[in-house]
């Protein structure tokens, strides 16, 4: 199924892209989309957190292999120390 994936902070800036499309149905195909499409987002990526969304929901890391429903993935930067790491995923654990 097609499923926009958005993308804030520096991720939008490194890719050129705020939104995309792609045909994933896991949070994880999601981030090999990514990768395959932009490969330097994956040095960008690996020691930064970021909160990943479904809807307005958190994805934990034991969850990336979930299937993703109907709704949109949202790919948000956490700023370091702003404390609100505790629903973060580190970029490299993605």
């Amino acid at each position: 199924m097609m499923r926009k994936i958005k993308l804030y902070g520096e991720l939008a800036k490194v890719t050129g892209h705020k939104e995309l499309e792609a045909v994933v149905n896991t949070t994880a195909q999601a981030v090999s989309f990514l990768i395959n499409n932009f490969p330097e987002l994956e040095g960008h990526m690996a020691n930064k957190y970021y909160q990943v969304l479904l809807d307005k929901e958190n994805v934990n890391i034991d969850e990336l292999d979930f299937p993703l429903g109907k709704s949109d993935l949202k790919f948000v930067p956490v700023v370091s120390g702003s404390g609100g790491i505790g629903k973060a995923l580190l970029g490299g654990a993605l």
